[in-house]
């Protein structure tokens, strides 16, 4: 799972291993290892009722979909990205966006992309 963020927004990207996990285990986890033996992990869960949220605590971001939501996601080919919000403290939005990931269109020697879903721009090159 690949994850950035950039001010408030969040953005996971799923392999498709990931989806499927997320949608018949109920969650799919990335995480990053530090030097000093930290880790920082990020999570996608499906819960069983309610709207997008996100929590932060002891070094994991845990933002969580609706089950009905991926469920629906994880078996539609067309489907590409599930968007939400969720309020801040001050008055904010946080948005948050799980895209399937998609291979790229020049190949990248560094990077393992056999789990990636297919580009649907490859076939118009």
């Amino acid at each position: 799972m690949k994850l950035r963020l950039l001010d408030d927004s969040i953005r996971l990207r799923l392999s498709r291993s990931e989806v499927a996990a997320s949608h018949e285990r109920g969650t799919a986890t990335g995480q990053t290892r530090f030097p000093d033996g930290s880790v920082f992990c990020y999570v996608l869960r499906s819960v069983p009722r309610g709207a997008f949220n996100v929590r932060y605590l002891d070094h994991q971001v845990v933002v969580e979909v609706p089950a009905s939501q991926i469920a629906q996601w994880a078996t539609d080919d067309e489907a590409v990205s599930l968007r939400g919000q969720v309020a801040l403290r001050d008055g904010g939005l946080l948005k948050l966006l799980v895209e399937k990931d998609f291979t790229c269109l020049s190949h990248r020697h560094d990077e393992d992309q056999s789990d990636l879903f297919p580009n649907p721009e490859a076939n118009r090159r």
